[in-house]
């Protein structure tokens, strides 16, 4: 990314399982502004493997942090994730277009994630 953000940017994604707010797909980078809202869901763009492009909509955190975003549609991001060793997530960056961040989901077990009822 450019200034103030320059520099090796790293994203996380998390599937979480709780027992008061459900199951949750979180999207994160370390730095920089993610353009989706708490309050207002917006589009972004999930690549399994070398399957066509899918849009997903997401919401920002409530804390209106600018570097979270929950992905909606847990149940079909989930499936889709199960059967893809690659999930590339492009999301709208503050003055730095919709980068793709890849991360290697071949090492998901399924046995170990338990997801909240």
């Amino acid at each position: 990314f450019s200034f103030p953000y320059a520099g090796p940017q790293r994203a996380m994604l998390a599937l979480r399982s709780h027992p008061r707010h459900g199951n949750d797909v979180i999207f994160k980078i370390e730095r920089g502004q993610v353009l989706c809202r708490s309050y207002e869901d917006c589009t972004i763009l999930v690549r399994f493997d070398d399957d066509e492009a899918q849009s997903f909509s997401a919401v920002g955190a409530a804390d209106n942090s600018t570097e979270t975003i929950f992905i909606r549609n847990y149940s079909r991001f989930l499936s889709r994730m199960q059967k893809a060793n690659t999930v590339r997530i492009a999301v709208n960056i503050y003055q730095q277009g919709a980068p793709a961040f890849e991360f290697d989901v071949s090492g998901f077990d399924a046995t170990k994630y338990k997801p909240a009822k």
